[in-house]
């Protein structure tokens, strides 16, 4: 079963609504914002923050942070996943490399980051090891799966190597790409907001959610939650427009 059959918007606003009476049932038994805010709190503190000056600078820098961070980890994963698609000395030398970037926890990169580089550089380096290997992995995967026999017939009709990038190989990566790129942004956006929160550099999200935290704001925690999610929510629904134009194009394999 596909997964758009298996969506229905009214069974979704009905878990919604359920969500929405638990959390108003438990903030009103519990009646203390500090372990548990009503809704209305946080809808009141959203509404504060958006309407913060310094709140704009504060999201526009953690969401370029999430996007250069992505940006250099696809230009370097491209880079590298093709040439080492290509060449078994390259695949095998970096295999090590990529499976100890995979294998060591976030927080370990979070608090190496800090100690190697400056607390504003630090978003960057932290979203980048995160992203990197999820790009190298399916770019390599995305040529070696590639049909055997279209590559023969390639061969057989001389076709060029350039050609082949253009043709069969680009697509083919632009389209895996874009396939994962709505969850590794949501993911790499999550992680540098993390960082940020260990890291204060001037302006961020994270800076601002650790000064809720030490002011013992669960309003303002909860209400950056939401933001958070909303934003995820935007980048998703921009990516998955410009999908559309990149899904016939990633999937042709004619030359």
């Amino acid at each position: 079963m596909k997964k758009s059959s298996m969506k229905d918007r009214r069974l979704m606003a009905i878990s919604v609504l359920i969500l929405g009476l638990i959390w108003f049932l438990v903030s009103r038994k519990i009646n203390n914002d500090i372990y548990f805010p009503t809704l209305k709190n946080i809808l009141i503190e959203i509404y504060n923050i958006l309407f913060t000056k310094e709140v704009v600078y504060s999201i526009t820098s953690s969401i370029l942070r999430g996007f250069i961070s992505v940006l250099i980890a696809i230009l370097i994963s491209v880079i590298l996943g093709v040439i080492s698609a290509f060449n078994k000395y390259i695949y095998n030398f970096l295999y090590p490399i990529n499976l100890l970037i995979k294998s060591i926890p976030t927080i370990a990169f979070i608090v190496i980051a800090l100690i190697w580089v400056d607390k504003s550089f630090a978003p960057f380096l932290i979203g980048f090891f995160i992203s990197y290997p999820i790009f190298y992995d399916v770019i390599i995967s995305s040529i070696l799966n590639i049909d055997r026999e279209l590559i023969e017939m390639c061969d057989t009709f001389k076709i060029s190597f350039l050609n082949r990038i253009k043709n069969i190989y680009g697509p083919k990566i632009i389209f895996s790409l874009f396939n994962i790129l709505s969850s590794t942004i949501s993911l790499t956006l999550k992680v540098v907001i993390a960082g940020e929160v260990y890291g204060q550099p001037d302006y961020g999200i994270g800076t601002l959610i650790q000064m809720d935290k030490m002011n013992f704001n669960t309003v303002g925690i909860f209400a950056w939650i939401i933001i958070i999610v909303f934003i995820t929510f935007i980048i998703d629904i921009i990516l998955k427009i410009i999908n559309k134009n990149f899904i016939l194009y990633g999937e042709k394999d004619d030359f």
